[in-house]
């Protein structure tokens, strides 16, 4: 698989995958299948609005890259839409909602990136559909995912929970919390663009050490982590 065939970026209604203009279609499709096979758990019975930058695609090409997107994770597509600024702040708010009535007694759902000095909390599980920035924070009672660059401080189940995890499709924090166990990163950068390929890492607890591990469909099963409904 190419790694530059095909970059996933989360936006504010959903994701955004960047697609490689000069290679065929049939490797664009494999490697788009390869790719969200590799991140299917974050994406867990998520609903997504998705957009497509980069390349030109038919109709045909369109449904057949959401045919490999559905097969390899479970996500429920809602709409496609481009990212064209005449879309009118109505029909965003029509996308936010139908996303909002989905997940919203499940976790809690950030479309945003948080930015330097930014602090997010919750009790309850948090998604973000955007990046998490050095000097950006977030504490939640449950687990944290970030759906993006993770680069600020994360505290996962800030009430005492160890069976909390952090995860991000790239998970690079400068401060990492489980419950009471705190870990820092060894390098820390004030300012960074967040340009790193997706690599999905799950964090988690194990006999009071912190394990970070590669984010793969069942993996969280065979741990016992979570289990399907």
């Amino acid at each position: 698989m190419r790694h530059d065939s095909v970059i996933i970026k989360s936006n504010a209604y959903g994701l955004t995958l960047i697609l490689n203009p000069d290679i065929p279609f049939e490797q664009l499709r494999r490697d788009t299948g390869e790719k969200f096979a590799q991140a299917a758990r974050f994406f867990r019975n998520a609903q997504m609005v998705l957009s497509f930058r980069g390349r030109e695609l038919t109709e045909e090409e369109e449904q057949i890259l959401i045919s490999e997107i559905t097969s390899n994770a479970r996500i429920r597509i809602v709409c496609i839409v481009d990212e064209n600024p005449a879309h009118s702040e109505k029909d965003r708010e029509i996308l936010k909602d139908a996303l909002d009535a989905g997940s919203a007694d499940s976790a809690r759902i950030v479309r945003e990136t948080l930015k330097r000095g930014d602090t997010l909390e919750s009790d309850r599980t948090v998604i973000i559909l955007g990046n998490v920035n050095p000097g950006a924070s977030v504490k939640s009672s449950g687990d944290v995912i970030v759906l993006g660059c993770c680069m600020g401080d994360v505290w996962a189940g800030a009430e005492g929970n160890e069976a909390c995890f952090a995860a991000a499709l790239t998970l690079l924090p400068s401060t990492l919390r489980i419950a009471s166990y705190v870990f820092k990163s060894a390098i820390t950068k004030r300012e960074d663009r967040g340009d790193y390929p997706v690599d999905p890492k799950i964090s988690y607890l194990q006999d009071g050490a912190l394990k970070t591990e590669p984010f793969l469909t069942g993996m969280l099963e065979e741990k016992g982590i979570l289990k399907h409904d």
